[in-house]
């Protein structure tokens, strides 16, 4: 039973040892390339770094790189050709310290396949003797979501420098790994490897080294595929025919006469195909009063994946961009009241689009109401404008010329919701219009009241009119003294014309009586002086006197009032 016992207890330790030692077939290497070769001092080569992970995607790759600076010094790093998409760290050295450091990513979907070339780093032969190359750390992680460290070896190299002279090899490289170095693919067409491209016919291009004998090519989806279709002579450029959508791998190898060199990798992502349809959702309604209506947006794509959202309301303003999400409310900007149309526009990484729109409707609240204002003021006033509306809103005035807006003027409205305006521009004189709206603290806005008039004079117009209507106001006093003066003056010459006339009539007519009251009288009186005489007696002397003192002074009586009465109707 013990025995038993035992034998169990050592199953379940072998059983469980296969899953607590590591998997080997997740191993990741990081290595040089070539790793043994020997130069003359002074001269320079280049030694690639390359991570193998043949079972397991890797995203990330970081590491220090160790060598003598004594007998090595380094001149150069290229990234050429290299399967990270992107540096955290760029690629750097010290040659005091005789280190190289680096740290890339490789975008999604990550690196499968060995000896990836990470970088390539140009060293120049100081002094002879061994130059060992190695990494004194290094990390290689993998595409799993939590970035497990697969790294389970880390390869050295070593370099005869030699006094000068020839060149020998120490150690003839693998048959599939040439002697020399891995040519530079350069495509004009798809210039970055971690960018999406719409193009399906790539192009590509490199320089053929002296001694070429034959070029061999390849493109697929396998990142570690050896070339084999074969080009004799040799060919320095290749277009590919149209390609479905996907992630391709163009592949190239060159012979010389020392034998086929490393293979060189180009990487190219194409993606012709929009993103897939989609709608606009208003989750509270397309009509509302709500300024800011809230929309929600989704769509996927098959290829690239979405890269962003752009959207725009109407036909112009700024597009606003939104990122790609899950699920995203998305509040859309303060709308002004009416109709308007949304357009969401989803980009995929390659910049295939694919649009929606919808249209939406904002009510408008109510105006505001202008209870004061100066419909009529003199150029360099200030124009004040008073009216009731929403509490604490903001109210905006248009002064308009004709069509034209030349001036808004904003203020506040306190917690009764009244409000005043004092314009701030002066305006010359003509005439003008204004209108006025509000916002609430929603940004809720009003449409426009209906345009009032504002006349604005010319102050000089002003003060010469006055001047005028006061000159002539002593003008026509005048005049009117003096039409009332001749007036009077006629009516009274008018009337002593009459009278004179009438006078004149009279004293004719008293000149006559006068004459034959005169004739009566003498007459009267000679009758009785010759009835005096006729008598027997004699006149007394004294009556003899009498009469004719009564007859001289009947007559000089006589000759005064002729002439008075003559002077009166002459003159």
């Amino acid at each position: 039973m013990e025995k038993k016992i035992t034998l169990s207890l050592l199953r379940l330790s072998i059983l469980g040892l296969f899953f607590v030692l590591p998997n080997s077939t997740l191993a990741a290497t990081l290595g040089f390339s070539p790793s043994t070769l020997s130069r003359a001092v002074e001269n320079t080569f280049s030694v690639s770094v390359y991570v193998s992970s043949t079972d397991q995607a890797i995203n990330a790759v970081s590491g220090v790189v160790s060598f003598p600076p004594g007998m090595l010094e380094v001149v150069g790093i290229s990234k050429t050709n290299s399967i990270m998409s992107f540096w955290v760290q760029e690629p750097s050295f010290s040659n005091a310290n005789g280190t190289v450091n680096f740290e890339g990513i490789a975008f999604n979907p990550g690196f499968t396949g060995s000896r990836g070339t990470v970088l390539s780093i140009t060293f120049r032969a100081k002094n002879s003797g061994q130059a060992p190359v190695s990494f004194s750390s290094g990390t290689v992680l993998a595409n799993d979501g939590i970035g497990t460290n697969t790294l389970m070896s880390m390869e050295s190299a070593n370099f005869s420098i030699t006094s000068g002279g020839q060149v020998e090899e120490i150690k003839t490289p693998p048959a599939s790994m040439a002697s020399g170095d891995a040519p530079v693919i350069i495509s004009t067409s798809h210039p970055d490897q971690s960018k999406w491209y719409t193009d399906s016919t790539p192009e590509f291009s490199w320089k053929l080294p002296s001694g070429a004998i034959e070029v061999r090519t390849l493109i697929g989806t396998s990142p570690n595929a050896t070339p084999s279709v074969q080009y004799s002579p040799p060919i320095s450029s290749k277009k590919v025919t149209v390609l479905p959508d996907g992630i391709y791998y163009f592949s190239l190898q060159i012979r010389t006469s020392e034998g086929w060199g490393s293979i060189a990798r180009y990487r190219v992502n194409i993606d012709t195909t929009p993103p897939n349809q989609f709608s606009i959702v208003f989750p509270h309604g397309r009509t509302g009063w709500e300024p800011q209506p809230v929309i929600l947006f989704n769509t996927t794509d098959n290829g690239s994946g979405i890269s962003v959202y752009n959207l725009k309301i109407g036909n112009g303003g700024p597009e606003r961009v939104a990122p790609p999400a899950e699920s995203n409310p998305y509040p859309l900007p303060p709308q002004y009241p009416g109709i308007h149309t949304v357009t969401v526009i989803a980009i995929d990484e390659a910049g295939n689009t694919r649009s929606a729109s919808e249209d939406f409707t904002i009510k408008a609240i109510d105006a505001p109401i202008v209870t004061y204002y100066q419909d009529e003021v003199e150029s360099g006033d200030i124009i004040k404008i008073r009216g009731t509306s929403y509490p604490d809103s903001e109210i905006t005035v248009l002064i308009k010329d004709k069509d034209e807006v030349i001036s808004e003027e904003y203020t506040r409205s306190n917690s009764s919701g009244d409000w005043a305006v004092v314009a701030t521009k002066r305006l010359s004189p003509g005439a003008y219009t204004f209108t006025t709206r509000v916002t609430d603290g929603r940004g809720a806005r009003s449409t426009e009241t209906a345009p009032l008039n504002i006349i604005v004079n010319s102050k000089f117009i002003v003060d010469l009119i006055d001047l005028v209507l006061n000159y002539l106001s002593a003008v026509i006093l005048v005049i009117l003294s003096l039409a009332l003066l001749l007036g009077g003056g006629a009516y009274v010459w008018y009337r002593s014309l009459r009278i004179v006339r009438k006078l004149k009539r009279e004293s004719r007519e008293a000149e006559k009586v006068l004459a034959k009251a005169f004739a009566i009288l003498r007459k009267d009186i000679a009758s009785h002086i010759a009835r005096l005489k006729s008598v027997k007696r004699e006149l007394t002397a004294e009556e003899v006197v009498f009469l004719e003192q009564f007859e001289k002074e009947l007559g000089e009586a006589e000759e005064v009032i002729a002439k008075e009465i003559q002077d009166v109707s002459h003159s």
